[in-house]
């Protein structure tokens, strides 16, 4: 799933670097040709960006198409969008004022 013209190269077989968020297969019939789709979160090899990549193939003994949607984004920026935007639970060793 490594695309040429990818600027953020990130191997899909690489497991250190990426996983996959979901993957999926289909054969919706006899004559029909195989769809297969995969989404993998990823680092970039100098780990200074997160990588989604979204790979669709559509693949028959006669023919095989496929694209890649390569999208990355700093992990400074990822990290502050998190903080902004993410759910945020405390959990502490100690007893935190007010709790009882």
């Amino acid at each position: 799933m490594q695309g040429s013209n990818s600027t953020y190269p990130v191997e899909a077989s690489d497991s250190a670097h990426s996983v996959i968020l979901n993957q999926r297969t289909s054969a919706p019939g006899h004559d029909e040709p195989i769809l297969f789709q995969q989404a993998c979160l990823g680092l970039t090899d100098d780990r200074t960006h997160v990588v989604l990549r979204r790979y669709f193939e559509r693949y028959s003994p006669a023919t095989s198409h496929w694209v890649e949607y390569v999208h990355s984004v700093p992990i400074a920026e990822f990290t502050q969008w998190i903080m902004a935007h993410g759910g945020l639970r405390i959990d502490s060793s100690e007893e935190l004022p007010g709790d009882r």
